[in-house]
């Protein structure tokens, strides 16, 4: 018997739901559901029988593409914090982010001051670190297939550096590509946030797919005064849902001194109660030994559960390691404790010279004090709304639960050398868990210590000659 294939991707997405819909109530082609669909009219068709379907599922089926520009990067964050999250964000590592305009919650003068200090900063450094980058790493035809792209090296590697300077308010660009029914639960999910532009955002979303998508979105869904059980729980649990804090993480995980002392020197902390180490090493040694370099590990191994790995991690690389969805990964309340990772301490010693790097600590160390002083100014602060004042480099207590194969995939992809210097480490010691933990894996990381490579000038999307 001869079987059919059709490809439909000029239809409304509603309609495109419905089409899928419908396999699961009638064995008629989807020719025939097509010729029903122009016989309703676009809307129409999904009016007929979205009521009807009985099953959520139908909004899967829909997919749409938001585009959500200048928003401060924590609303970037909360957007992404869903594992069925595709999307895109503009790069602090190919982006002039001197250019963006920043986010005060406060509206004060004192915190605004704080703010447009940072830019001050973030500017003159970057064209010192620029200088100091050109004589570390001199043009070698050897090394770069052309000046262009050691000139893209260079600046993607002093962006990497500069962005710990950039305040979390600096407004970013995301992309959002999503199902109906995923768009409208994770925007009923942030509707209770702590951050008020987080709040915003997520309302004027749902303003804009409702007008487009009228038949899968309800009127009420993002009422606030909404006095349903559900969302009366979203409200009461809202803090701990999209926040996790150094206490949360010391208390969950009874963290000791000793341990809190090796995070404090960029060690990794690991808990192995929730992965049944003894059955990977029963049933699935000869898969995860023989795993050719590329090869991804199989996902019925996700069943042996999940490491629990606790870092401290700057908030920029964070951004970073959050893109791996399948594992828990939640958001970390950035306070300041921790002050800048020191990977960023040792680029601008080692690139600005001793004045310049002296005078840098001394500015930094001032506008950390600046954040803490705010109070005492008349400003009701929050430790929620605080975040938009720290820069990107604030180090942050991170904690995420990884399956094994989940491990095995950030590891060898974020050990990489285009990956950022505060992230590799942290790549590095879990493949190194892995490798004591499992004898004989095959792991395909990079251990070497130096990330300094020219793919970071090829790295780019441009306009093709001609």
């Amino acid at each position: 018997m001869m079987h059919d294939i059709f490809v439909v991707d000029d239809r409304h997405p509603e309609d495109m739901a419905m089409l899928q819909a419908l396999y699961s109530r009638s064995p008629a082609s989807v020719v025939t559901h097509m010729e029903k669909l122009e016989a309703a009219g676009s809307g129409k068709f999904m009016d007929q029988y979205y009521v009807g379907y009985g099953h959520a599922s139908i909004g899967d089926c829909g997919q749409t593409t938001c585009f959500i520009e200048q928003v401060s990067m924590m609303v970037a964050k909360a957007v992404q914090e869903n594992p069925l999250y595709n999307g895109q964000e503009a790069s602090t590592r190919y982006l002039d982010y001197s250019k963006q305009a920043v986010i005060d919650p406060y509206n004060h003068a004192a915190s605004t001051a704080i703010q447009n200090r940072w830019k001050e900063i973030y500017n003159d450094t970057l064209a010192k670190l620029i200088v100091g980058l050109e004589k570390q790493h001199p043009f070698d035809p050897t090394e770069y297939k052309n000046e262009k792209i050691w000139h893209n090296t260079l600046n993607a590697r002093g962006f990497d550096i500069a962005r710990s300077l950039l305040p979390l308010g600096t407004t970013t660009l995301l992309s959002w590509s999503t199902s109906l029914r995923q768009a409208r639960d994770n925007l009923r999910r942030l509707k209770f946030h702590p951050l008020q532009e987080v709040r915003d955002v997520a309302q004027s979303l749902f303003l804009a797919l409702r007008e487009k998508y009228p038949n899968s979105f309800r009127a009420d869904d993002m009422d606030t005064s909404a006095t349903a059980p559900r969302d009366a729980f979203a409200q009461k649990n809202a803090v701990r849902t999209h926040y996790q804090s150094p206490e949360d993480i010391k208390a969950r995980f009874d963290l000791t001194n000793d341990e809190r002392s090796l995070l404090d020197r960029g060690e990794l902390i690991v808990r192995r109660e929730g992965i049944d180490l003894e059955g990977l090493r029963a049933h699935e040694m000869e898969v995860l030994t023989s795993r050719p370099q590329g090869a991804a590990v199989p996902w019925r191994l996700e069943s042996y559960g999940k490491y629990n790995f606790m870092f401290l991690l700057d908030y920029g690389s964070f951004r970073d390691i959050q893109r791996h969805r399948n594992g828990v990964c939640q958001i970390p309340l950035l306070d300041g404790r921790y002050g800048l990772h020191p990977w960023y301490l040792a680029e601008f010693e080692t690139l600005l010279g001793e004045v310049d790097y002296l005078a840098l600590l001394q500015a930094i160390k001032t506008q950390f004090d600046a954040i803490d002083a705010l109070a005492g100014q008349g400003v009701e602060t929050t430790p929620y709304k605080n975040q938009y004042l720290y820069p990107m480099g604030t180090m942050a207590l991170v904690h995420v639960a990884y399956s094994l194969p989940e491990t095995v995939y950030v590891g060898e992809l974020r050990s990489g050398k285009t990956v950022h210097g505060s992230l590799r480490p942290i790549a590095q010691k879990m493949l190194d868990v892995l490798a004591a933990d499992v004898s004989g894996i095959a792991l395909h990381g990079d251990h070497d210590l130096d990330n300094w490579t020219a793919k970071r000038g090829e790295q780019t999307i441009g306009l093709k000659a001609g």
